[in-house]
């Protein structure tokens, strides 16, 4: 008996030894083989079942829409499908990239939470070839074990449904949309901006993207608390700091659709709610400029002060604060869940506080003047460095200088150097050294070649009695060197008058 099994482990191990020299298409097509010989020798007894996904079912003209996510998943597994020799190659438009599929009656492996599972793209011939009676019969067939039942069905199914929305919203075109009279009119949006090009703080780009992570899968959670599936971000800070470009970045993060209300061609609040009802989940709805793209008529139906003048400019519109509340976070909210609406402002100062309380605003984000942090991003960005000799010249006086620089500003002046990084920093460091009162911050155009001139806004603030201490120093300086040189001639003469009449 020992003998006996001495010899079947040896046997064993020797079987183990050749089949990691056994390519794995031959393995599996040998474990193909195998499987079909044991189905044949004992139907009865067999281990596995099977689900069949058609491309048409009978009875219905419509086609299958499982079929053809089945045909996505499997086309995304790309790791499987680089052990077959034979393979599908197709591209349903011109903006999409190639897929890969299964060639008929192959088949492919794949998991899900640790089972392994079995997908046949089959395709069967019925009719008579003969006579052009003939039709052919595709469908993905699902293989798997019985006793893993439980955990393929439904739930891995769902996955599958899951996967294929995922690929085409990402290989989709992605749309803005903007109002007009009480319409939505689509464009496509193809803004390349995203976190790794936009030039924040440090990070700040890293708790937006964990929120929008957090958001994208929390549906559970926001109805477990009773709350409409939605977030609300406020984009503040002076012109130039790139509101618009972080906005285009969430939307291609989240791979949304863009949908930029423009309030002033909202006459009343049933138009307003009309618009919103219709913008699509996974979308994002942009405000900009909330506190000056029309004047509304707060909660009590009146004006402050300091918007009378635009209130009887835009008397003829119905357009309250109340009514762009009740959507964003009143009985109408549920009415358009998974969306992310996003208001800009460059005075936070001037919106109604109503409008800023957590479940409205539930993220203020100050997009602030560029930074050494952002900088740098910039330079690797634009000048395709990670580090420069005055790098440290740059941070010292960026720190300590008063004044303070947009990134537009910034990235203008790296862009019209981007072949010679020498000139760009330096351009930088000419823009931050201009100053040397610690309290003044003047513009730098000044500094900038006539060439650019144009294309380059530095963003900064005049304190107007330095600068008129620094043009009354500067006055008197030229005024002293011109009186000096006529005094000394003018005591030179008196001298030479009391000489003669000595």
């Amino acid at each position: 008996m020992e003998v006996f099994l001495t010899k079947l482990f040896n046997l064993m191990g020797v079987f183990a030894l050749l089949q990691t020299f056994i390519p794995p298409p031959l393995r599996q097509y040998i474990d193909r083989g195998l499987s079909m010989l044991w189905e044949r020798l004992f139907p009865s007894v067999d281990p596995y079942m099977e689900i069949q996904v058609d491309q048409n079912v009978a009875g219905n003209h419509s086609p299958n829409e499982l079929y053809k996510e089945v045909g996505v998943h499997v086309g995304s597994l790309r790791f499987a499908l680089h052990t077959h020799d034979r393979l599908r190659a197709y591209k349903w438009e011109a903006s999409e990239p190639i897929s890969l599929n299964l060639q008929d009656n192959d088949s492919i492996e794949d998991s899900f939470d640790g089972v392994q599972v079995f997908w046949t793209n089959a395709v069967t011939e019925k009719g008579n070839a003969e006579n052009n009676g003939a039709s052919t019969e595709r469908s993905f067939i699902l293989r798997f074990l019985k006793t893993d039942r439980e955990n393929i069905v439904p739930a891995y199914l769902d996955h599958v449904s899951k996967v294929c929305a995922d690929i085409e919203r990402e290989n989709s075109q992605r749309r803005i949309f903007t109002n007009s009279y009480g319409n939505w009119e689509e464009n496509s949006f193809n803004h390349p901006s995203t976190f790794d090009s936009l030039a924040l703080d440090a990070g700040i780009a890293e708790r937006i993207m964990a929120d929008l992570q957090a958001f994208s899968k929390g549906k559970s959670f926001y109805h477990r608390n009773g709350r409409a599936w939605k977030r609300g971000y406020l984009l503040y800070g002076p012109p130039g700091t790139g509101k618009s470009s972080l906005i285009a970045a969430i939307a291609n993060y989240m791979l949304y659709d863009i949908y930029d209300l423009e309030l002033t061609k909202v006459s009343e609040n049933t138009e307003l709610k009309s618009l919103l009802v219709r913008t699509s989940p996974k979308s994002v709805i942009v405000i900009e400029d909330i506190d000056c793209s029309v004047k509304m008529s707060n909660r009590d139906g009146e004006t402050d002060d300091d918007s009378k003048e635009g209130a009887d400019s835009n008397s003829s519109s119905r357009l309250t604060l109340s009514g762009l509340l009740n959507f964003v976070d009143g009985l109408w909210s549920c009415c358009g869940e998974e969306r992310i609406f996003i208001f800009t402002t460059n005075f936070k100062e001037r919106i109604d506080s109503a409008l800023l309380r957590p479940g409205r605003m539930d993220m203020h984000i100050l997009l602030s003047y560029c930074s050494f942090h952002a900088f740098k991003k910039l330079a690797r960005n634009y000048l395709g460095i990670q580090d420069h000799p005055m790098f440290f010249e740059l941070e010292k006086i960026m720190t300590k200088s008063s004044v303070q620089v947009t990134p537009a500003a910034i990235a203008a002046m790296l862009m019209s150097n981007q072949d010679n990084p020498d000139a760009a920093i330096s351009e930088v460091l000419a823009a931050f050294s201009i100053v040397n009162e610690s309290t003044c911050q003047i513009s730098v155009g000044s500094i900038l070649d006539d060439r650019f001139a144009s294309q380059r806004s530095v963003e900064t603030t005049v304190n107007d009695k330095c600068a008129s201490q620094i043009s009354h120093r500067k006055s008197k300086r030229h005024y002293f060197r011109r009186r000096i040189p006529g005094f000394f001639r003018k005591t030179k003469h008196l001298d030479q008058l009391f000489t003669s009449r000595t």
